[in-house]
């Protein structure tokens, strides 16, 4: 607080310079053909004070004598002017190559030409055209170069697992910073911000501009910057539509029910074999009619499809001396599961900007958002739908029925939930019964002041904050299925309830001087300093005995079911930077920056990281001798730097108690050993790259090789039982990995002619991560992976699988050494080079058509080189291990007679074969149709009549094909089981198996798109 409280005096005394002598100058800006451009910036020259034009192209400026201006617009070549004597000056302003386009940095933002790093854009045009999509981050898949993004799962509303230039980290998250109008935002906030109101997405990729966020920037960074108030009489934007969305199509087909009474009549039939014995399929053919007419197709019976609704209203506008822009949306998305709401979202933006003196500029921007949803349980067993889908079988149902299949009434009239035949329990009972539900409330907002002062001086002080208020509600109903099994039969229904308070605050001050020297030296300057607080609380309790299931607060609940529980923590960065941006005729440009961040993680001798970069760039295309007809524009550019990462518990440098009792007297216990000398996490990154356009800006490639090293790794050891944590682990440095990698932009105007505009593109890049070094050379083992020096990061560790031996049907194993085995052994699993979760290669390409009011436009993605162990197919061909479960109808596939090749083990083997090894490991390879979308935009002339400016329709599809030609399933794998295992856990590694988590879907919009 005293930080703040000193920041703010120190704004309130720049306010005291006294403006210097002003006059008013004003002009009209138009393009090369004469017609009038609105929304052009128009920037006094060192300063950040200015206008945009209005809808005539009009502008009207107060500015200091000997002033310089600048006139910008994305599309067109900038333009200074000095004032001189005159007080009118009008523009024309010519086209512009894509180099020259302005893009937000965080900080600040510039010129293409005048940028030294690798920083990928996504404009508005592109967000918007994923109509259907409820989270940015999802955006981004197949978008830039070097940005891995993959669906943690399909729940409405769920994030992605966004990866900037491969893994960084071990166990020190791997999510980038996301900046919202320059307030960090916590990744899992993203789902909250409507799409609609992003103007840009810039992602920072090197170290060139990474390290201006030091420590926080060790994955990269997310610039999201949302939209602003144009000059000009208010606009009204109103968006609207409406989709549905259903299952991806497996493709494999599922036994029906004639189907698994055969298989399990077959396997009956199998000497030896007694596990199908008590099966319906071993009773005699002529009685199985009451199980042939029950044929449940589960994926009917719990799967719908959803309906998507988006309704978005804007409202922007401004004069010379202030801008507003005003939003609300409401995003709705049933999802899969049916009988629950899915995902419901409201948000509501306000971006208020004010010119209050000419050296003095204020501003907001603020969003709050509400979220609610309604959705199962993601763990590994019936208690979720997408398990109970597969594995239910098919001559199983619903409901008790009859012989002939109908419903059996109980003694009110209504059908009574059949579990006798799946376990004991019903998954269509606990999703009616077993309700849980989360609320988000999520406020994003900040506010700052500029002071131009001494002609070429601003200051800006910015403090914004991000509020997440979460709550969660999970009722077993008294009487329910669960309630038998885990509750308390004297105090019957069980109710928890969650919920926390994550509260940052962010104070910026950045002081800025800017100036050219003889028309070719432009220096800027920056000094920064900043202060990160976190604040976390989380509490719950949960309560038993209720005597309704339509009452569940606690208050009505007969006692509660153990104690309530509750934590409080928070942690500090602070940080301190200086940025040096220099270019010498627009040839030569070269940045500077250092930041220093201390981080309350850490141990007092330690606690302070210093965070560096150096980046260069040269325009070869404004070189006197550079006269290649064919290319518009060149650039070459370098970087070196270094960012870290902080990213460990708040008190991992502390030896930690709990408290408890014994013998009825208070206890202390140590539940944490210090690692006294843990440190920052610290990353160096290379990068070498190339920008080019060519014939008339048709064609522009960019092309980046990088090489990123990761030292210091954070992560958790193993201890022996007598120190350590409660887990027997110690937060510590485990050493490091290197990730090398070359990025490849390309995309043209195929056609561009008269009224028909083609374009085309995409983008490829190729990653390879290894680990160069392990604390004490140990191994660090997951779930089906292993970390090794020497070798790719997350390599698969697995026994290897050889078949079946035709004479017999036993599964065949290799052995360490290679030689074929008939006898399994844990000692024989190995490393299988190549073969891990992260792709060789990825990436994304695009085509667009545009003929005069219609528009098309197409997105793909594609993934090759990872691998996946697929859980799914595990369960799905047991080989007859658990009959309990539905199978695959190619489980019908297995080893029958001596001779038999390329087929399933035996069954008398099927414990054997089921054990855990490469039999389940498939290339993950696959391309997706991401989008595609067809508009038509009435004409002008039309719409003038019913005061109209725009009315555009629209169709779209998303995920409309797969190709995906070695997995059995959905090869855009995330998380396995959100409950058992989800990023941020220890031993977490995205895509490393597919489980039964909440699976992506197909979905079909339509909509309208006005504005007035």
């Amino acid at each position: 607080m005293k930080r703040i409280l000193l920041l703010s005096f120190a704004f309130l005394t720049v306010i005291a310079f006294s403006a210097m002598a002003q006059r008013t100058v004003s002009g009209k800006v138009t393009d090369d053909t004469g017609e009038a451009l609105p929304g052009v910036n128009v920037v006094i020259k060192g300063t950040t004070t200015g206008v945009t034009t209005d809808l005539d192209g009009n502008y009207r400026l107060s500015v200091d004598d000997g002033s310089t201006l600048i006139f910008s617009y994305v599309g067109f070549e900038t333009q200074e002017i000095e004032i001189g004597a005159r007080t009118t000056i009008d523009v024309t302003l010519g086209g512009a190559t894509e180099l020259s386009e302005v893009v937000v940095l965080g900080y600040s933002d510039a010129s293409k030409d005048r940028i030294t790093s690798a920083v990928s854009v996504v404009d508005n045009s592109e967000i918007e055209s994923f109509n259907a999509t409820t989270s940015i981050d999802q955006i981004l898949q197949g978008k830039a170069s070097g940005v891995s993004v993959t669906g943690a799962n399909g729940r409405p509303g769920q994030t992605a697992l966004v990866n900037i230039r491969g893994i960084t980290s071990i166990e020190g998250g791997t999510d980038p910073l996301y900046i919202v109008d320059g307030v960090p935002v916590d990744p899992s906030n993203v789902n909250n911000i409507n799409p609609s109101d992003i103007e840009s997405v810039s992602i920072l990729k090197d170290a060139a501009t990474a390290a201006l966020y030091g420590s926080r920037a060790g994955n990269g960074v997310v610039v999201i910057t949302t939209k602003s108030g144009k000059k000009g009489d208010a606009q009204v934007s109103f968006r609207s539509s409406l989709g549905i969305s259903s299952r991806i199509p497996d493709n494999f087909d599922m036994m029906n029910a004639q189907q698994k009474l055969w298989f399990e009549k077959d396997l009956n039939n199998i000497p030896g074999f007694t596990a199908a014995a008590a099966r319906p399929g071993a009773l005699p053919s002529n009685q199985w009619d009451p199980y042939l007419n029950r044929n449940t197709n589960w994926e009917d019976e719990l799967l719908q499809d959803g309906s998507i609704s988006n309704m978005s209203l804007s409202i922007n506008g401004g004069t010379d001396n202030g801008t507003y822009f005003f939003s609300v949306s409401r995003d709705v998305n049933e999802g899969l599961i049916s009988g629950l709401d899915g995902f419901e979202r409201y948000s509501t933006r306000l971006n208020l900007t004010q010119q209050v003196k000419d050296y003095l500029k204020i501003g907001t921007n603020l969003t709050v958002s509400r979220s609610e949803s309604d959705l199962p349980r993601d763990r590994f067993n019936v208690q979720n739908p997408f398990v109970a889908m597969y594995t239910y079988n098919p001559y199983e149902t619903v409901f008790v029925t009859d012989d002939n299949g109908d419903p059996i009434l109980d003694e009110n009239g209504e059908p009574e939930y059949d579990p006798s035949g799946i376990g004991g329990f019903s998954i269509s009972e606990a999703l009616k019964n077993n309700t849980e539900t989360t609320q988000n409330l999520v406020t994003i907002g900040s506010v700052y002041g500029e002071v131009s002062f001494l002609k070429n001086f601003t200051n800006r002080v910015t403090v914004g904050i991000s509020n997440d208020r979460y709550s969660r509600e999970y009722f077993i109903k008294p009487g329910s299925i669960l309630d038998q099994f885990v509750g308390d039969a004297d105090a019957p229904g069980i109710k928890t309830d969650n919920t926390s308070n994550d509260y940052r605050v962010v104070a910026t001050n950045l002081l800025t001087y800017s100036n050219t020297f003889a028309d070719v030296h432009n220096v800027t300057v920056r000094g920064l300093y900043e202060y990160n607080k976190r604040q976390f609380s989380n509490f719950g309790a949960t309560s038993k005995g209720f005597v309704t299931d339509r009452l569940s607060v606690p208050d009505v609940a007969a006692a509660a079911d153990g104690a309530p529980f509750g934590t409080k923590t928070s942690n500090i960065l602070a940080s301190y930077g200086a940025f040096i941006n220099y270019s010498y005729d627009d040839r030569y440009v070269l940045d500077v920056s250092v930041r220093r961040d201390g981080s309350s993680r850490f141990g007092k001798e330690n606690r302070w990281g210093t965070f560096y970069a150096i980046s260069g760039a040269w325009n070869i295309h404004n070189e006197s001798f550079f006269n290649v007809d064919f290319v518009n524009s060149a650039k070459l550019r370098a970087s070196i730097g270094t960012s870290g990462n902080n990213n460990i518990g708040d008190f991992s440098s502390l030896s930690l108690i709990q408290f408890g009792s014994r013998n009825g007297q208070s206890t202390v216990i140590p539940v944490g050993e210090a690692d006294q000398g843990l440190q920052w996490e610290a990353q160096q990154i290379i990068d070498i790259g190339l920008e080019t356009t060519f014939w008339d800006n048709r064609i522009t490639l960019v092309a980046d090789y990088f090489k990123r090293t990761s030292s210091e790794l954070l992560g958790e050891q193993p201890l022996s039982q007598t120190v350590g944590d409660e887990n027997n682990v110690i937060t510590t440095n485990l050493g490091e990995i290197q990730t090398t990698g070359f990025e490849l932009e390309l995309s043209a105007d195929v056609v561009a002619t008269g009224d028909l505009l083609v374009r085309a593109g995409g983008n490829i890049f190729f990653l390879n991560t290894k680990v160069n070094e392990l604390s004490g050379g140990s191994d660090i083992f997951n779930t089906y992976t292993i970390l090794r020096e020497g070798e790719e990061i997350n390599t698969f560790f697995l026994n290897r699988y050889a078949g079946v031996n035709p004479a017999n049907g036993a599964p065949l194993w290799y052995n360490a050494d290679g030689e074929v085995t008939s006898n399994f052994s844990g000692d024989d699993a190995v490393l299988l080079e190549g073969k891990s979760p992260q792709a060789d290669y990825q990436g994304g390409f695009f085509v667009s058509a545009r003929y005069k009011g219609l528009d098309l436009r197409a997105d793909a993605v594609f993934r090759a080189g990872n691998y996946i162990y697929n859980v799914q197919e595990a369960i799905m061909l047991n080989d007859g291990t658990d009959l309990n479960d539905n199978q695959r109808v190619d489980a019908f596939n297995y080893w029958k007679a001596p001779g038999d090749t390329g087929v399933l083990p035996s069954p008398l083997y099927g414990q054997e074969a089921a054990r855990t090894s490469d039999r389940f490991l498939q290339k993950g390879d696959y391309i997706r149709l991401r989008n595609l979308t067809l508009g038509y935009t009435l004409p002008k002339q039309i719409l003038s009549n019913v005061g109209l400016t725009y009315v555009r329709v629209f169709v779209q599809g998303q995920n409309l094909l797969t190709y995906r030609p070695y997995f059995k399933g959905d090869p855009e794998v995330g998380i396995g089981s959100g409950e058992t295992r989800e990023p941020g856990d220890d031993g977490f590694v995205a895509g490393e198996n597919n489980g039964f988590s909440y699976p992506n879907s197909r979905i079909y919009t339509g909509g309208i798109e006005i504005r007035f």
